[in-house]
C-alpha cells in the first residue's frame, strides 16, 4: 500500500512536531517536509513535489494566497486548516479558497486523526465550532429574510424532534449535525448505508429541510424544540 505524503506548515516548531507525531501514530504516511512560512512550500511546490494533503497551521502570510498557490500547482492536493482558534470569517475565506476542512489547535488527537483521514479520504471536515457558527450565522440571515418578507408563513416554525422522528432517526440526526458521513453513521450504528440514507431522506422530508445545512440551523437556531 503506497504511503500518503504529508506537508505541514506552521511558524511553531513544538506544533509542527506534535502534529506529525499524531498523524505518523494514526495514518501510513510519508511526512515529506514541515515547513514554517508559505515561501518553503513555494519552494518545495517548485521542485514538482506532490502531497495528497497539505496541513496548514499559524503562517505570518495570508492563507488564502498559500491555499491559492498550491492549488494551481496541483488541483488534487488537499488542504486542512489547522488553525490557533476558530475566526468565522477567516475560517469561510479559507474555504472559499479550496481548503478541504477546518479544525483548531485545541482539538483532541483523535480529532485531529479524525480531520485528517477524512481529508484524506477526499471527504470535508469541520470542526463543530464551525458547523455552530455556519448555523447561527445562515439562522440569522434567513430571520432577517422572513421578518422583511412581504409573505410571512402563518404556519409556526417550531417543531418537536420527539413527535416526529423516530429513536433511530434520532441518532442519526446527531451524527449528521456533526459531519459524519452516510459510512460512517453506518459504521457507528451497525446498520447497512443503504438504511441511512433512507432514514436521512424520511428525516429531510419530515423537517422539511433540503440539506444537512438547513438541518444544523433547524437544530442549532432553536427551530426544533
Amino acid at each position: 500500500m503506497n504511503k500518503c505524503k504529508i506537508l505541514i506548515v506552521d511558524n511553531s516548531t513544538i506544533v509542527r512536531i506534535g502534529l506529525g507525531q499524531v498523524i505518523r501514530e494514526n495514518f501510513n504516511c510519508e511526512i515529506l517536509s514541515e515547513e514554517s512560512s508559505s515561501q518553503g512550500v513555494i519552494d518545495i511546490f517548485q521542485k514538482k513535489i506532490k502531497f495528497d494533503i497539505v496541513v496548514i497551521g499559524t503562517i505570518s502570510e495570508e492563507v488564502e494566497d498559500l491555499i491559492n498557490e498550491i492549488k494551481q500547482n496541483n488541483s488534487h492536493t488537499r488542504i486542512l486548516i489547522f488553525a490557533k482558534t476558530m475566526h468565522y470569517p477567516h475560517a469561510m475565506s479559507y474555504l472559499i479558497a479550496g481548503a478541504n476542512g477546518f479544525l483548531t489547535q485545541s482539538a483532541p488527537g483523535e480529532e485531529i486523526a479524525l480531520a485528517v483521514g477524512k481529508v484524506l479520504n477526499q471527504e470535508r471536515y469541520l470542526c463543530m465550532e464551525l458547523l455552530e457558527a455556519m448555523a447561527q450565522e445562515t439562522f440569522l440571515n434567513n430571520v432577517h429574510r422572513r421578518k422583511n418578507s412581504p409573505h410571512k408563513s402563518k404556519e409556526t416554525t417550531h417543531h418537536s424532534l420527539n413527535d416526529k422522528l423516530s429513536r433511530r432517526q434520532k441518532e442519526i440526526v446527531e451524527y449528521l449535525i456533526k459531519g459524519e458521513s452516510l459510512s460512517a453513521i453506518a459504521n457507528h450504528l451497525d446498520i447497512k448505508v443503504s438504511t441511512v440514507g433512507t432514514h436521512k431522506s424520511i428525516v429531510f422530508e419530515k423537517l422539511g429541510v433540503k440539506n444537512v445545512l438547513e438541518l444544523i440551523e433547524m437544530y442549532y437556531g432553536d427551530l426544533i424544540v
